[in-house]
């Protein structure tokens, strides 16, 4: 192959400089053009969507490292004017495009370290959602809703753009990689005057029946996730704090859940504990 190269170059060693910007323009066309077609078949073929993506990108980076392939002989034995020329301009352009040279640097730290892979939830500066694809500029992720800093895990349909420079300048937060729980709490606030602990007891009570099954799926991914992680939990099951503010008694259940069913589960209890707490006259909500 590296014969073939050297042997290709030499055919244009004799050639005009302006020759050799004409055929490497024809070069990058004809391979964009055949990149376009193969990636027209692919998507009329009756591949799943994952496979398409997935082929579509595999034929880019070929073509275009076949393209670099085939227009490196074609310059190789340029005088050392138009190299030293060659090498001033990328320099000026590096500088020109610095934030583009730092994403791509960012996918190549992304895709050597793995802080997130494809269908993982994360959140970077002011965006979050799920990864749909990683690409050597951008890393596109599906938004979903967040409020007060708890991630409800609903889609908004909206597609965000995130440049990977964000990567190597932010704090990145990943909920669902090694150990896909997170905790939570859901706070319900009473009078002074209210059996608060009747109420802790309803509270407790509920977060059995909901949470029990949750806790014991946390407990087996946890002991995996520890094999890799120093992560380590000494207790999983939820619990309620007590404290008083303000003229009333506030109560926080605290519970583990999924990263991505926080809102589900809220939904779920709060609703048992709006109807039991109805049920006792002494137990009245703020």
């Amino acid at each position: 192959m590296t014969d073939f190269l050297i042997d290709f170059g030499l055919k244009f060693q004799t050639v005009s400089v302006f020759i050799k910007i004409i055929i490497t323009l024809i070069i990058i066309v004809l391979f964009q053009l055949i990149k376009k077609s193969i990636c027209s078949f692919v998507n009329k073929s009756n591949l799943d969507s994952n496979n398409i993506i997935k082929y579509k990108k595999t034929t880019s980076l070929s073509i275009n490292v076949l393209s670099v392939i085939s227009i490196i002989p074609i310059w190789m034995y340029e005088s050392k004017d138009i190299l030293t020329f060659l090498g001033i301009f990328s320099a000026g352009l590096a500088f020109a495009f610095r934030d583009v040279v730092a994403s791509f640097l960012g996918w190549l730290i992304i895709n050597t370290q793995k802080p997130f892979l494809p269908g993982d939830r994360i959140k970077i500066g002011e965006s979050i959602g799920d990864v749909i694809a990683v690409d050597w500029f951008y890393t596109t992720i599906i938004e979903v809703m967040e409020n007060e800093d708890k991630t409800h895990g609903q889609s908004t349909g909206r597609i965000t753009h995130i440049p990977n420079i964000k990567f190597l300048t932010e704090d990145l937060v990943n909920e669902t990689n090694a150990f896909p729980f997170t905790w939570n709490e859901i706070e319900i606030n009473l009078t002074l005057k209210s059996n608060w602990k009747e109420a802790k007891k309803i509270l407790l009570s509920i977060a059995d029946d909901k949470v029990g099954d949750i806790e014991n799926e946390a407990k087996a991914s946890l002991s995996i996730a520890s094999k890799t992680l120093p992560i380590y939990y000494e207790n999983l099951s939820h619990t309620v704090y007590t404290s008083m503010e303000l003229g009333r008694v506030r109560l926080n259940l605290r519970l583990i859940c999924k990263a991505r069913n926080f809102r589900n589960l809220k939904h779920d209890l709060v609703e048992d504990i709006l109807t039991e707490f109805s049920k006792h006259e002494d137990i009245e909500l703020l």
